[in-house]
């Protein structure tokens, strides 16, 4: 009698351990993960509340907050946002940056501060204070995801940009302009993506013709010359059969489609305003990055946590 009392505390006892094994389970499965979102961000306030009105939007279940890589105020500055996320009980802070491409400069500046890279890369903008700038330092990992590049999302929000300016879509062409960065070989990945979008515009909205090119507004003035020629020749050529609708792909009204519409003076052309942010696809994109974000691998020199 004794031993099957025994037997019988003995496997309750395992029962038990397992439930509290699975609780356990079910609990770090529901600490919930950080949200920072990081856009470049602007000295025109109108242009970053775009960003933080698209991510307050966001259906989150942890913590979010926006960060500027040029912030006007503290309380959106790298290192105040990521202390204020690295709260007790958060797992991980998942970085979603905000950039229409993962080819830059700008999102190699983010990958140095969440610790994926040892050194500050040239933006041009290192009188801003960012070539003083630290890594963050968290006691959650840091995840960082790609940028918007290609993803099917963007697509869909430029289609809607351009729907109220189709009237007979087949006699239409659209250029899309985007930024651009500085090096040919990241320039090429720009491209790449840009096309894809392109193609699909086309391709839903019956479209003559859709065109992809950047300005590289921060090149040498030869890159950026030549750019400029090739984004005037594109309009132009567009233009000589149809009625062509410039599309810039950025993530929120600013400064540059002033820069595009100077560039392309003298040209018959209809300009769409556009801005990535303004669309709710925008805050479901990055609801996605954020869900689908890898799992955390040792940053360089730390002993916390990036993908």
């Amino acid at each position: 009698m004794n031993t099957n009392i025994t037997r019988i505390l003995a496997g309750l006892c395992v029962g038990i351990a397992l439930l509290v094994t699975a609780a356990v389970a079910r609990a770090a499965d529901s600490t919930p993960t950080a949200l920072m979102v990081v856009a470049h961000g602007s000295r025109n306030t109108n242009w970053n509340n775009r960003v933080i009105q698209s991510v307050a939007k966001l259906d989150w279940t942890g913590p979010k907050a926006v960060a500027f890589l040029t912030s006007t105020s503290p309380e959106h500055e790298l290192k105040h946002v990521a202390a204020q996320l690295d709260q007790p009980g958060v797992k991980r802070i998942v970085v979603v940056p905000l950039l229409v491409s993962s080819y830059s400069a700008h999102y190699e500046e983010i990958r140095y501060y969440v610790g994926q890279r040892l050194d500050l890369p040239h933006t041009g903008e290192e009188e801003g204070g960012h070539a003083k700038a630290e890594p963050l330092k968290t006691k959650a990992p840091l995840v960082l995801t790609a940028a918007m590049d290609g993803h099917a999302l963007v697509s869909r929000i430029l289609a809607d940009d351009l729907k109220p300016f189709l009237k007979e879509a087949g006699k239409q062409s659209v250029v899309l302009v985007a930024h651009g960065p500085n090096e040919d070989s990241e320039n090429e990945h720009w491209l790449k993506h840009l096309n894809a979008h392109a193609d699909r515009l086309k391709q839903e909205l019956g479209l003559s013709r859709v065109e992809a090119v950047t300005l590289r507004d921060d090149a040498p003035k030869p890159l950026r010359d030549a750019a400029t020629a090739q984004l005037r020749a594109t309009v132009q050529k567009a233009g000589a059969d149809s009625q062509v609708l410039v599309l810039p792909v950025l993530i929120s009204v600013g400064h540059i489609q002033k820069e595009i519409q100077h560039r392309l003076e003298g040209l018959e052309f209809t300009m769409v305003e556009g801005g990535l942010a303004n669309h709710p696809l925008a805050a479901e994109w990055v609801r996605q990055q954020a869900a689908q974000a890898p799992s955390a691998k040792p940053r360089h020199g730390s002993t916390a946590s990036l993908p």
